[in-house]
């Protein structure tokens, strides 16, 4: 009897437990159509988005592309070339105006206007404005060359858009060709990838890579991935532009100059006036060795003669004191006369890097052997 009394004790259990499973299951409620077709295209885009960023991460180079105004108001349009490693050429729309940037070796250099160079402190901006300069990324409002890096770009572009509602509708819009693209938008700006497979990235807006200085690149940069002959192409115009930069200024040597002597002899009955100075340099930071080129401007007034100015150049070694001299001639209405003459000298002095053409071009040679080109 108590083994019997065992079974049907079991088999109650048993009963109990089946039915309780069965409760839990009616239970349940499941979404309803519209909901899931919501989720469904939630799911949908976030798929395109991920596919589309590992397309860019994945990338060898890319091309930037965004619009200015030019002189005139009419459209201009500017592109950016960027490998995976950094190499880089073209022009970035800093402010509306466009600055043409080369990146090379883990070189960088920038060409700009006087005012681009005044507005950031510096005071060679009238020389600097002439020529190509050497500086790092504190010179751009944003550290581009790290920033629109390929792989770089895809991951702080993955992240701004985790930070989105999950929930939002999918927004839909079609481009001026047709093609029609996910609008992933956010307070910072709008990613823009295709709908259509193969998914790649159309445009976004620089905040999402650089939230404090991206608006100073524009509300949209266009993207595209570079290969095959593009992609020769970027290597032979970074070797061009490596051999036209020549000598350019160096904004990362800090360069004080200042007169210590100077001596003014005119000749008597001739009219000419030679000054002679001796300029002080002291350099910091910058290539050792590197000289520094020193320029003298004097400035001569004589009474009742007028005023001349002369310049002079010459390559000093860094800190270091450079005897300079110039002079100039004033035609004397009266040779029996005597005129007093004064002479103000003023120096500046900036460094010049050397670039090694051959060498960056061997290297810029080796990289993109390495990224297929």
């Amino acid at each position: 009897m108590p083994a019997r009394r065992s079974r049907i004790g079991a088999i109650a259990a048993l009963c109990c437990l089946v039915a309780g499973c069965d409760v839990a299951v009616d239970g349940v409620a499941g979404i309803s159509p519209a909901e899931q077709q919501r989720v469904d295209r939630r799911a949908e885009q976030r798929g395109a988005v991920e596919s589309a960023l590992k397309e860019l991460e994945q990338a060898p180079a890319v091309v930037y592309k965004s619009t200015i105004k030019d002189a005139s108001g009419k459209p201009a349009e500017l592109e950016f070339r960027i490998t995976r490693n950094g190499s880089a050429h073209g022009a970035l729309p800093v402010d509306g105006q466009a600055i043409q940037v080369v990146s090379a070796d883990n070189q960088l250099y920038l060409s700009a206007t006087p005012e681009y160079w005044k507005a950031h402190g510096l005071g060679n901006s009238d020389l600097y404005g002439t020529n190509w300069v050497r500086t790092d990324s504190s010179d751009l409002p944003v550290n581009a060359i790290e920033l629109l890096n390929p792989r770089k770009a895809a991951s702080t572009l993955r992240t701004a858009v985790s930070a989105m509602n999950p929930l939002t509708d999918p927004a839909r819009s079609k481009l001026p060709d047709g093609t029609e693209v996910y609008d992933v938008g956010s307070g910072l700006g709008t990613l823009r990838v295709t709908t259509a497979v193969p998914h790649r990235v159309v445009s976004f807006a620089p905040s999402l890579v650089a939230a404090a200085g991206g608006k100073t690149l524009g509300a949209e940069m266009r993207v595209e991935p570079l290969a095959g002959d593009a992609l020769k192409k970027l290597q032979t115009d970074l070797d061009g532009a490596i051999g036209g930069i020549g000598q350019p200024f160096d904004a990362l040597t800090q360069v004080r100059v200042s007169v210590v002597n100077d001596k003014l002899d005119c000749t008597d009955f001739v009219g000419t006036c030679r000054a002679t100075i001796d300029v002080a340099n002291t350099v910091i930071g910058g290539v050792r060795g590197t000289p520094v080129r020193l320029t003298l401007t004097v400035d001569f007034t004589a009474q009742s003669l007028g005023a001349q100015t002369c310049t002079a150049g010459a390559d000093a070694a860094p800190d270091t004191t450079t005897s300079m001299s110039c002079e100039v001639k004033f035609k004397l209405p009266n040779r029996n006369a005597s005129y007093q003459v004064q002479a103000k000298p003023a120096a500046r002095g900036e460094v010049r890097v050397p670039v090694d053409v051959n060498g960056v071009r061997e290297k810029l040679k080796t990289e993109f052997a390495t990224l297929g080109g």
